[in-house]
């Protein structure tokens, strides 16, 4: 059979078999090209002609939701600095077991771990063993996902990166409210959808709503309003904010999370400190264990973020110290990436755990929200 004839009939039974995945297949260029199997940039995706030949139609059926599936969880937008060999092999340990789950057939040589199923590509990255790359490389040959390129083969800007992810987000949907009319949405899919609409709710208005306060805002004529009096001649109170008592702000130090995503963390640590003026926060740094801790003042500037060893994710460490210490908290935060496995028992006080990764599962207990990186 001819090999464009053998992927535009995959293409075709993936729309009527497996709608989601057929419905984003149709939204991208499939094209052929001179590689060795399947890759994609997240704009199309390129495909060999050795390579369809001579693989059977249930199985290339397969490596064609396998290239769908990069897409879907944008991985061409993710690697960041990590090595592009061993993003690839993550990005298959996070995406072959949707596809079997779905029913597909995937060749024999695809990548595939019971213990990595559930886990996103960042976190099968930061457990891989040091010798992945040179033995799991031979499984990762049924296709690819690359790095998204400007139109020029230029790197992408923040502008382009953010209109290529609502594009897809946007094709997802569409893809996801399709299939689910004809009862045919994978699970895992299902779970991406609804971690892609809670990651739209603006963080700072559930950030607003969490901190409801020890003592509510109240009046005081000490300081009237100014603007008012001079223009009106009217005494009228102005705000007296009191505050929302004393914070306790957790930072996930690990590996995992990204220098640009700590310095958002600053920069958000500073915005509760001027928006929310609690009477307090301390901020407590951890990876595998505490590496920091700081306690500001009401209204002092949160200058820098004290990192330590860069090693795992480990949360308890930052509650044991708490405990142990006596800390003042009335609320906290924690700044994460939420790959975490280590959860202690829930205590006395009210958390939100604020991720940085919009497909990390909710907490088990507390209050989960989305923080979209910058």
């Amino acid at each position: 059979m001819e090999p464009q004839l053998k992927i535009s009939r995959a293409i075709t039974r993936l729309v009527l078999s497996h709608p989601f995945f057929g419905s984003v297949a149709l939204s991208l260029k499939v094209e052929p090209a001179d590689i060795p199997t399947m890759e994609t940039d997240g704009k199309s995706i390129r495909w060999g002609e050795a390579f369809v030949v001579e693989t059977d139609e249930p199985e290339l059926l397969g490596v064609m939701a396998h290239e769908v599936c990069h897409v879907t969880f944008k991985h061409m937008l993710r690697r960041g600095e990590r090595d592009p060999k061993l993003w690839n092999i993550a990005c298959d340990l996070a995406i072959n077991p949707i596809l079997l789950e779905a029913g597909f057939k995937l060749p024999e040589s695809r990548l595939y771990d019971i213990k990595y199923a559930g886990l996103s590509a960042e976190a099968i990255y930061d457990r891989l063993p040091e010798d992945a790359k040179q033995k799991m490389s031979a499984g990762a040959g049924m296709g690819e996902v690359q790095d998204a390129k400007g139109d020029e083969g230029q790197s992408m800007s923040d502008a382009e990166v953010k209109q290529m992810e609502a594009d897809i987000d946007s094709k997802v949907m569409m893809a996801a409210n399709a299939a689910r009319a004809v009862g045919k949405l994978p699970v895992a899919i299902e779970e991406l959808v609804n971690r892609m609409k809670r990651s739209q709710i603006d963080y700072r208005d559930t950030l607003r709503r969490f901190f409801s306060g020890d003592q509510p805002d109240d009046y005081s004529l000490r300081r009237p309003q100014r603007k008012l009096f001079h223009a009106a001649g009217i005494i009228a109170p102005s705000v007296n904010k009191i505050g929302v008592g004393n914070i306790v702000i957790g930072v996930d130090s690990s590996g995992s999370v990204h220098s640009h995503e700590l310095a958002q963390f600053l920069g958000e640590m500073n915005a509760i400190s001027e928006d929310m003026q609690p009477a307090s926060i301390t901020v407590i740094v951890c990876d595998t264990k505490v590496n920091a801790v700081r306690r500001y003042e009401q209204g002092e500037l949160v200058e820098d973020i004290q990192v330590g060893g860069r090693g795992g994710t480990l949360v308890k460490p930052v509650f044991d110290y708490i405990e142990d210490n006596q800390i003042e908290v009335d609320q906290m935060v924690y700044l994460t990436d939420l790959q975490v496995f280590d959860f202690p028992e829930e205590p006395h006080y009210p958390v939100l755990w604020v991720s940085c990764w919009e497909d990390a599962k909710p907490a088990p207990w507390g209050e989960t929200t989305y923080l979209r990186a910058a």
